[in-house]
């Protein structure tokens, strides 16, 4: 297992995928075509984040041969889901996060790093192929079962080709890599989300925008991303979907710096995965993007 680690490749494995920020600013939902309260299943995509990854425990699991993807248990996944059981105990979640997904990976066009890395260590979820594939085929196995379904993609396409070693993100790099990831969420996303719809028309899909974690070395970073967020925004907007704001709860409390290092492991690991705090804030978002608190009132 050793042998298959290094610093450099777990971040390429991605778990960089956590910075973006959303001008739009607001924690309501985007109009959707129809409200489609919670089924029986959650189903939950993307990257490291939806995986729920700290790094820490990451390499203490890693160098004790104890990894269990079962304990990382405390992201926005876990979390969100808790918030739907206050509406229906019995409904189940299925995670097909992995973590260094980005938007050509979930689709096949590219093997998602940390499978490809770490090809002995297991998901949330087993599956074979694709995120993507795997989506649609539960999906089309589990029809008017499945709402909502969440997801967290595209930033790792700008910030896995940015990473160096020693888990330390080149910031200045994302200023040469932002216009090829600008084109590839444009071309990938509008894909992703509408083969979701198509395939289950019947659950609500709530895209997550990203945070800054990386304000506390480069303030500039805000600005940015902000583009790439609010294509984001707008391609979700088309496709009749939700958008689940964690740039302002992270990035625009008015103590900027301080609440990235509460909400973020940056400080002073430069892990910018979110702590448990951080999670949480993503899931309360989810659920205030999701409107389900309607059926609890």
């Amino acid at each position: 297992m050793k042998s298959l680690f290094t610093r450099t490749g777990w971040l390429r494995l991605g778990s960089i995928a956590v910075a973006a920020v959303s001008l739009a600013g607001s924690t309501s939902p985007v109009a959707a075509a129809n409200f489609n309260p919670p089924k029986h299943y959650y189903l939950a995509l993307g990257d490291s984040i939806a995986f729920g990854v700290q790094l820490g425990r990451f390499f203490r699991e890693l160098a004790t041969g104890t990894y269990d993807p079962t304990t990382f248990n405390t992201g926005y996944v876990d979390d969100f889901a808790g918030k739907l059981r206050t509406i229906d105990p019995n409904i189940e979640s299925v995670n097909l996060s992995c973590p260094g997904e980005d938007t050509a990976s979930y689709l096949g066009l590219t093997p998602c790093l940390f499978r490809a890395v770490f090809p002995t260590l297991p998901l949330h979820t087993v599956y074979g192929g694709s995120q993507e594939a795997a989506a649609l085929s539960f999906l089309r196995n589990h029809p008017g079962q499945v709402s909502p379904i969440t997801i967290d993609i595209g930033l790792n396409d700008a910030q896995v080709p940015c990473v160096l070693p020693g888990f330390v993100v080149d910031v200045p790099c994302l200023h040469r890599t932002m216009p090829a990831a600008m084109q590839s969420v444009a071309q990938n996303l509008p894909k992703i989300l509408a083969e979701l719809h198509q395939a289950s028309p019947s659950s609500e899909i709530i895209l997550m925008t990203y945070y800054d974690p990386y304000y506390v070395q480069d303030p500039s970073t805000d600005a940015l991303i902000a583009s790439l967020d609010n294509e984001m925004i707008a391609i979700a907007t088309v496709n009749h979907v939700r958008i689940a704001d964690a740039f302002g709860p992270f990035n625009r409390t008015g103590d900027e710096g301080s609440t990235i290092c509460a909400l973020t492991a940056m400080c002073p690991n430069l892990d910018p995965h979110p702590t448990d705090a951080g999670y949480s804030v993503i899931a309360q978002q989810l659920w205030n993007a999701s409107g389900f608190s309607r059926l609890g009132d």
